[in-house]
């Protein structure tokens, strides 16, 4: 204990004590008689005297110490490794962990027990039951910042484990903040199991046929890999190619490049294959499938003219020089003849079919239906673009094919403004007035009107019914866009409408296919997924974001962004996989409610820490002889006892009592006060 005045006492205070203490002496001595009086004076000049003493501000140190009994803290390896080395079996592991814990009951040396793996978790009851082996990585970086963080309540640490990092860096500025020991017990063997595996291949989504693409495949090996092995990829049973390489083992990855030309189209796919090892502890990941959508490299166009006219050298000039389109253009000559011969247009199959300016006199019952039937049974696509030379009757019986209605007669007025409309055009600018040819109407779920006019009728029309896809322009102006520039991209309005328009009808664009790519299709429990896509999204910004979701059946597990890697020029992103199971994913474009992308991918069980089977003593080692520990192997466990001992914390501990500021003291005064008060009152005084 220990008392101080913070504030030095000057002569002044000594001198008011000094005649407190005589004033109150000498009025007892003249007042003997009156002993309620010398209560009253007794208590007026205490209370001075304290005032003054909290004037120096006295302060009273009072120091206490306590003994802590530290616990050794335990922490044991949980992750999928420890349960596959040969020895010791994890039924051996429990068993002599079981024992180490018994005997420190015994010598009443108090533990916590921690299980660790890619998370660490205290265990306080059913110790031994808990270790499984179920973990999905190893995390020791984690176990050195929560050794860390506890180490003024821990004598020591010791780990088990086989000291084997799948997650994480190794901890070496951790390791030299902790001041406590840490002894380690390896686990296992020296030397590895060995496995190959195909960590991921990086494909194009869309393909054209006829031209060659490339393949890029990223081998990994672990363990003592010396053999040569053949990696080849297959299109359903026929072989494509094969190369013979030489891996390095130790966790090394390799890439291999294969590039080929699709010989069908449609939805291909494809598999990776490399040859299996000698005790090797997974075959499953020696093989990897993928999908790629191959599409023509040539499509097939007939342009039909009932009577030329603007439109239509521009719309001529605009498919000849689209490389992919073979363009075979008839123009009506009179009632009964084109050029070249309309045979020809019978007999041939066309990918999409154009009536320019035509018909312009309704055509027969029997064209009608000759021409539906050609439509239907080579699934041609077909687009109108009205012409000056139509009247209101010229579409007499062919609407249905087009899916739309012809509301009412519409006689050629005054150009029209008009604006983009449910699509992703949306360039500010004035545009063009247009004239309007009929007032239409599009029939069924899928019509869309891509552009309007002012009056409510569609400018651009598309439907789809069943698997025929049509498009009527309802401009017979509308080659002035030609003319018309695109300011902030100096591109052609009209060249970005028919090639957004015959990229639909033809399907030539991929606007159907998945534009994001997992970077492979069956995963390990813990593995890192990787997930790459294209630039869909004409109206693109920097700040655009794609949200990925999972599904476990109808449960969601959780979301992540995916964001634009401007370098790359492609949207990336990466999650670990969950636990053993199947799953569903999809993918949103901010935040619309409407996935842009459904797909599923599957999770098997964790070879992570499998392909990882040995017993890593350099790691271990480090982490003893940095924090002054020491390393043993797993059947000399018991010497730990040499090192393990009860330890006592000594906490030394001081508490302070400010007179001035102590309540109880203040409190006191108070009282005095209230007594005084009390007395004068009953006493009659003033």
């Amino acid at each position: 204990m220990d008392f101080r005045l913070l504030h030095s006492i000057d002569s002044l205070f000594i001198l008011g004590i000094v005649f407190g203490i005589g004033l109150t002496y000498y009025l007892f001595r003249i007042l003997k008689g009156n002993l309620w009086y010398k209560i009253l004076i007794f208590i007026r000049i205490t209370v001075l005297i304290s005032l003054f003493f909290l004037l120096s501000d006295p302060l009273l140190i009072i120091n206490s110490k306590t003994d802590k009994n530290l616990s050794w803290a335990i922490f044991v390896d949980n992750s999928a490794s420890i349960k596959n080395h040969k020895t010791p079996s994890i039924n051996s592991i429990k068993s002599g962990l079981k024992e180490l814990l018994d005997k420190l009951k015994e010598k009443n040396i108090l533990f916590q027990f921690y299980l660790f793996d890619d998370k660490i978790n205290k265990i306080n009851s059913k110790i031994i039951e808990s270790i499984n082996g179920s973990g999905v990585s190893t995390n020791i970086g984690n176990l050195s910042k929560e050794i860390q963080k506890e180490a003024h309540d821990f004598a020591g640490v010791i780990i088990f484990s086989d000291g084997i990092i799948t997650e994480g860096s190794t901890p070496n500025k951790e390791l030299e903040k902790i001041n406590i020991p840490i002894h380690t017990v390896g686990i296992g063997e020296n030397s590895k199991l060995v496995d190959v595996s195909i960590q991921s291949i990086d494909v194009p989504t869309v393909v054209l046929k006829n031209e060659s693409f490339n393949v890029r495949t990223i081998l990994q090996s672990v363990g003592n890999v010396e053999e040569r092995l053949s990696v080849s990829i297959y299109n359903g049973q026929k072989l494509l190619g094969s190369k013979y390489i030489r891996l390095s083992g130790e966790g090394s990855k390799q890439n291999v490049n294969f590039q080929f030309q699709p010989e069908k189209i449609g939805q291909q796919t494809y598999e990776v294959r490399i040859s299996s090892l000698k005790d090797e502890i997974n075959i499953i990941n020696n093989r990897q499938s993928f999908d790629v959508l191959v599409l023509k490299d040539k499509y097939k166009v007939a342009l039909v003219t009932g009577s030329p006219n603007k439109n239509t050298s521009i719309f001529k000039k605009v498919l000849i020089n689209n490389s992919r389109i073979e363009l075979a253009h008839y123009v009506r000559m009179n009632e009964t003849r084109f050029k070249p011969d309309i045979k020809n247009f019978w007999s041939t199959s066309y990918e999409l079919i154009i009536f320019d300016n035509y018909p312009i006199k309704p055509l027969s019952d029997n064209f009608i239906r000759i021409l539906g039937k050609k439509i239907l049974s080579q699934k041609s696509a077909i687009m109108l673009v009205v012409g000056p030379n139509q009247r209101n009757n010229s579409l007499k019986g062919i609407t249905p094919i087009f899916g739309t209605n012809l509301l009412d007669t519409l006689a050629e007025s005054e150009p029209l403004f008009w604006e983009f409309f449910n699509n992703d055009i949306s360039y500010q600018m004035d545009l063009p007035p247009l004239i309007q040819k009929y007032n239409l109407s599009g029939t069924g779920p899928l019509a869309d009107s891509l552009a309007i006019f002012d009056s409510g009728s569609p400018l651009w029309l598309q439907n789809q019914i069943g698997e025929t896809r049509s498009t009527i322009f309802n401009a017979p102006d509308i080659h002035s866009l030609y003319y018309y520039k695109i300011q902030e991209s100096k591109h052609n309005l009209f060249l970005t409408i028919i090639d957004k328009s015959t990229g639909w009808l033809l399907k030539s664009d991929g606007a159907s296919e998945k534009y994001f790519r997992f970077n492979k299709e069956r995963y390990q429990q813990g593995e890192m997924i990787y997930i790459t896509g294209s630039q869909p999204f004409k109206n693109f910004n920097e700040n655009q974001s794609v949200n990925l979701k999972i599904y476990n059946g109808k449960s969601s597990l959780f979301s992540k962004e995916i964001t634009f890697n401007i370098e790359s020029n492609r949207w990336e992103g990466e999650f670990r996989a969950p636990s053993k199971g199947k799953y569903d994913f999809q993918l949103f474009l901010g935040l619309n409610e409407t996935p842009i992308q459904n797909g599923k991918f599957e999770v098997v069980e964790s070879q992570i820490e499998l392909s990882n089977v040995y017993l890593n003593e350099k790691l271990l080692k480090l982490i003893s002889n940095k924090s002054e520990g020491r390393y043993y192997l797993w059947k000399d466990r018991d010497e730990l006892f040499n090192s393990i001992t009860k330890k006592v914390k000594s906490e030394f501990k001081e508490n302070y009592i400010r007179f001035n500021q102590n309540k109880f003291f203040i409190f006191l005064i108070l009282l005095l006060l209230i007594v005084e008060w009390t007395i004068r009152k009953t006493r009659g005084l003033s």
